[in-house]
Formats: C-alpha cells, structure tokens, sequence
C-alpha cells in the first residue's frame, strides 16, 4: 500500500508543477480556465454561476454542474486559478486509491492490484484531462471509482454518496451513473440472481433518468439554454427521436459516422495501456456504452482525440473493466463466456503474461502520448517566454472592478471580476482591452483584428500604452 501512496504523492507533484507552470506561461484559457475561474468568483459573491465568457448569462444553461458550489469553500480561500489545477490534480490522483483497493478484493495477490493502479497514474488520457485547463467532468473519475469499491464492499449509503457527487459534475454524466444501474441489473446473466442488486440497479436507473430530465428539461432551460451539445450530433438528428429513429431508417448515418480511421485510432489508444484487458470483462464494459457513443457518434473531432477532457466519462469503467478483464483467463473460451478462475486470477504463465504485457503496454503508451511522454514533453514551459514576460506587464496592473476584454490566454489570469471579456466577442467596448498585435485567434483574420482595435483607438476615450511595438494596453480616460 505505501509504493500506491508513493506513486500518488509523484503524480500530484508532477502535475501540480506541470499544470502550474502551464498557467504561468499563459498557455491556458478562455475555454474553460477563464469560464470556470469567473464562475467560482461569481459563486463567492453572489452572483450564482454567471459568466461573460459564453453565449449565455449562466453557466447552468451550458452544464448541469452543481459540484462547483461544493469547490467554492476553498476557492474563498484561494482565489485564483490556481485552486481549481491543484484540486483537479488532486482529486484525480487520489482515484487511484478506490481503484487499487477494488483490484484488492478481486485479484489475489499484491503485485497485479499495484500495476493496474501505477497504468492508471500513467494512462494517457488521464493526462490529457489533468492537462487541459480545468473541467468539473473530471471530477467523475475518482467519485465513480470511489462508489464502485463501496458497491463492491457492500457499503450502500457510501456508494449513493459518491454516484451523487458523479452524477454531480455534469449534465451526462449521469448517463454513466445510469448505466451503472444498468450494470447492476444485468451483471448476474448466467450467474445466481441477487435480488437487492437488481433493486438497487432499478434505484439507480430511474433516478438517473429523473435527474436527466429535470436538468436538461427545467433547470438548464429555465438559465436559457438545454441540452446545447447535442448540435455536435446534427448529421445524425435534429433531436433525440429523430436520432433514434435514424437508427432503424437510415442505418448507414450511424455506420459512416463510427467506420473513421481517426476513430480506430482514438479507440486502440483507449485500450492499449491497458494491454486491452477490458474486452475480457464483458458485462463491465457495459460502462463505457454513454462515453463511447458520445465520442464516436460525433464529427466533433476533439471528442475522439484523446487530448482533451471528453475521455472523462470513460476512464473510470476503462479500469474497472481492466480489474475484471484481469481476473478472467486469458484465452478465447475466457473471452467467450467471462467465466472466473476460482482463484479469482489467472493462474501461471497466463498471469505471467498479463503483468508483462500491462507492464510493458502502460508504459509505452505513457511515453508515446502522454502530455509529459518523451513525444510530447512540454519543454515550452520551462523555458522564458517574452512574450508571456510581456503579458504579466500587461495584467499588472489592471483594477479588479472594471471590465476587461483581451486574448484567450490572457482571459484565465484576470477572471476574478463580473465582467471579463473574448476580445472581440466584448457586447460594448470594454473599459480595459489589452491586445497582442500578432495574435489573431477569434477573428476571421489580421485585417479584422486590426479594425477591432482602431474601434478603441478611434473613440478618444481611451489612453493607449505599447510595450515592444507589439502589446497594446488601452485605457477608458476616466
């Protein structure tokens, strides 16, 4: 148990350094940083989940995520981004913990729990969730790893704690938390019937349902906004029925969607760190149905490139079907009917084989398309910046109570205030604009850009200041 505390202590200060340094190079953003940062502010002052940051006034039109009110306490305490990229790295590394005490109760011995947990600490996609800015949605990898081993020590009221706190993160992600009620109906196919689980599953199920509804139904609605990613899926369906009723009319939609190289891709590097034990573990992959329609049944293509927060919703069932995938013999019969060893392990040379290949597989994939692998190693942040020198100059000085509108990067480090601003997304010219005269992201291009910023310059009220003939910093003259 203590190499798990070690390896955990390691992850945290790894990414706690890493996710840090990014901030403080400017490499995070507007979306989602800059959003969430405003939010916890306007949660502190009593302004609910408002923000200036998206096409709406509050966040809950967007995202159901009420786990945000429970993060505000120590937000109060530190005030800045942050709290948010520490917490998430914290909160994600301590997943390990539930997830290696599950694999303690179903695979005998030591040495096989302890590398399922050390190729979670090292799996890509936890990476690239930790590493991208701050999501809520991240938060339900550990909760649902957590109520998974209260389920599996019979603790009942711990378990519903935890899938409240999953389901508590974002509008789908209750899906997931649905599917495990799902899972607990159907788990005992070909086995002896647990009556209480098979209660317990249709508890889960219908409440999952009811909260489903409600959010994308009255609240997010009553905020002005719904189920607004569901457009990610157009080519499908205008909406839910017709998408479902696509299906059965108009099959080859669904076919041409999911048969894409880049999906093939995406999904060999889900399963390859984890030496794809999970397709032994059948009934545990039933886990993954939410995430993975959501990732494949998209065009969206950040949703099935493994680099941002989406693989959120698969993580925690990617690892839960590993332990079971694990505790399965490794042959075709296995594979064919999930029928356990006795021992609840694979015996000899087969569970040689396995810690090799998990072995090998986790670190490989770490190495390969990991944020911090050898690939992709973020040298950049370790290195001086001028221009991230010249945006410190820039925010320096800027008063906590006007408004401000500037770059996407710039957004995260001055979001502590009511209104904060996309440049060039600004409803009216905005009190403060600070401008980098070679970054043109958001508009459509430089000469766009360059009639944006003479809009300041034009009106007279304003006092501009330039820092390296590049860094444009304009005042409202009071």
């Amino acid at each position: 148990m203590k190499w798990i505390f070690v390896a955990i202590l390691i992850y945290i200060l790894i990414f706690g350094a890493v996710t840090s340094l990014r901030h403080y190079n400017f490499q995070t953003q507007a979306w989602d940083l800059g959003i969430f940062t405003q939010v916890m502010w306007n949660i502190l002052h009593g302004n609910g989940m408002s923000t200036t940051l998206e096409f709406v006034e509050n966040h809950f039109a967007v995202h159901m995520s009420p786990i945000l009110f429970l993060l505000a306490p120590g937000y109060a305490v530190f005030q800045n981004p942050y709290y948010l990229l520490i917490i998430q790295t914290l909160v994600l590394a301590l997943g390990a913990l539930p997830l290696y005490l599950t694999a303690a109760l179903r695979l005998q011995g030591k040495l096989l729990p302890i590398l399922i947990t050390f190729a979670y600490l090292l799996y890509p996609s936890l990476h690239w969730v930790n590493w991208f800015d701050f999501h809520p949605i991240a938060f339900l990898i550990p909760f649902f790893l957590a109520a998974f081993y209260f389920y599996e020590t019979k603790k009942y009221g711990w378990m519903s704690l935890f899938l409240a706190l999953a389901a508590s993160t974002q509008e789908d992600a209750i899906l997931v938390v649905a599917f495990f009620g799902v899972y607990l109906m159907i788990k005992d196919i070909g086995r002896p019937k647990d009556v209480r689980c098979l209660k317990i599953g249709l508890a889960v199920i219908l409440l999952s349902v009811f909260y489903f509804l409600i959010s994308i139904k009255v609240i997010m609605p009553y905020f002005g906004g719904g189920l607004l990613r569901i457009d990610r899926y157009a080519h499908l369906g205008s909406g839910f029925g017709e998408i479902f009723k696509n299906i059965f009319l108009h099959p080859f939609l669904f076919i041409n969607t999911l048969f894409q190289w880049q999906k093939f891709t995406y999904l060999f590097g889900l399963f390859l760190p984890v030496a794809f034990l999970p397709f032994f573990a059948w009934r545990e992959m039933i886990l993954l149905i939410p995430g993975i329609a959501q990732n494949l049944l998209t065009n969206y293509q950040p949703q099935f490139s493994g680099t941002f927060q989406y693989d959120a919703s698969l993580i925690a069932g990617i690892f839960i079907a590993t332990i079971y995938g694990a505790a399965k013999q490794g042959d075709v019969f296995a594979f064919l009917t999930a029928a356990p060893l006795p021992s609840g392990l694979p015996a000899g040379k087969t569970r040689k084989n396995i810690t090799s290949m998990l072995a090998t597989t986790s670190i490989l994939a770490f190495l390969w398309h990991s944020p911090i692998g050898v690939k992709n190693f973020p040298t950049a942040i370790f290195q001086k910046d001028a221009r991230a020198n010249a945006f410190r100059k820039m925010i320096k000085n800027i008063p906590p109570d006007v408004s401000v509108a500037t770059h996407t990067n710039l957004v995260p480090h001055i979001s502590n205030r009511e209104h904060v601003y996309m440049l060039g997304y600004e409803p009216k010219l905005a009190d403060v604009a600070l401008a980098d005269g070679a970054d043109y992201f958001g508009f459509p291009n430089p000469k766009t850009f360059q009639q944006h910023i003479q809009k300041y310059a034009d009106s007279g009220k304003y006092k501009v200041d330039i820092i390296d003939d590049r860094y444009y910093i304009l005042k409202k003259i009071k």
